[in-house]
């Protein structure tokens, strides 16, 4: 299954470091790893997600590929629109998950968000 997300500087210099075949361990506060099932929907997300100001000012839009048999345990979580469809996996699942990637995490595209247009939780 092709998934997306859009991830903060902070999560994208760890993905980096595991060469971009593997996401790290959720920070305590973050117990669930949102994962979407649309690019569109990763996208407006990406433009409207809060960003620290201490941090650089960058969302990254990720795809990346999960064994089917092991993604579909996960139930569809809707959302305000079909776009923002996803599936959210336990923060203690993230070992697992990276045990069923497929492929490397590939960069899609990156924003710098409207601090005027804030966006809906997103974890």
């Amino acid at each position: 299954m092709e998934l997306y997300r859009p991830i903060l500087p902070d999560e994208y210099e760890q993905i980096e470091s595991r060469r971009f075949e593997a996401f790290p361990p959720r920070p305590h506060q973050q117990p669930l790893f949102t994962a979407l099932l649309s690019e569109i929907g990763a996208v407006e997300i990406a433009r409207h997600m809060r960003v620290d100001t201490a941090e650089e000012p960058i969302v990254r839009v990720v795809r990346f590929h999960v064994e089917d048999s092991y993604i579909r345990q996960f139930p569809v979580q809707n959302a305000d629109s079909p776009e923002r469809s996803a599936l959210w996996l336990p923060a203690e699942e993230i070992d697992i998950l990276n045990q069923h990637l497929i492929g490397k995490i590939d960069t899609l595209d990156a924003f710098c968000p409207d601090p005027n247009a804030r966006d809906t939780f997103f974890v």
